[in-house]
């Protein structure tokens, strides 16, 4: 466990924590909430899906980190490093549709009143300044932003 406070690999570390920190918050505040209705407040008020944007930082570290040890330890691993992106990249996919499979179920089950939270809190990214209406915008940026910053990270390595 100690080796985890290393100061090497802390970008990854600070996703991961991050990620985990994030993702737990969303969870314990949604449970506390939903009796009120439509959770629109506290970690909903940033992102309509901080629990998976948790899920995706999380995962976007150990991928970066794994990439590193399979490139820095002679491939030891189930899958090489274009694999192990891949694997990311569709998690991240998956996450995206089931966003919008949620969403299309709270559209019909509180109208009105999801449309316009809908129309004024990003995905998962908590963008300044865009059209939020343009769901194809939101989906180009919830890629994009993660794609750019794990290839950063690996790219940095």
């Amino acid at each position: 466990m100690s080796e985890f406070f290393y100061p090497f690999l802390i970008p990854e570390k600070a996703l991961i924590v991050t990620g985990l920190l994030l993702f737990v918050y969303s969870v314990v505040y949604q449970r506390v909430k939903k009796k009120e209705g439509l959770v629109t407040s506290g970690p909903y008020r940033v992102v309509r899906h901080p629990q998976y944007l948790g899920v995706i930082l999380l995962t976007l570290g150990f991928t970066s980190w794994s990439v590193w040890i399979l490139n820095n330890f002679f491939g030891l691993g189930f899958l090489n490093s274009t694999q192990t992106i891949g694997v990311w990249f569709i998690e991240l996919f998956a996450y995206i549709l089931l966003a919008y499979t949620e969403e299309k179920y709270f559209s019909r089950k509180c109208g009105e009143a999801f449309e316009n939270y809908q129309s004024q809190v990003p995905s998962f990214i908590p963008f300044p300044k865009i059209n939020r209406t343009s769901r194809k915008m939101d989906i180009l940026i919830s890629i994009v932003i993660p794609a750019i910053l794990l290839f950063g990270l690996i790219g940095r390595q």
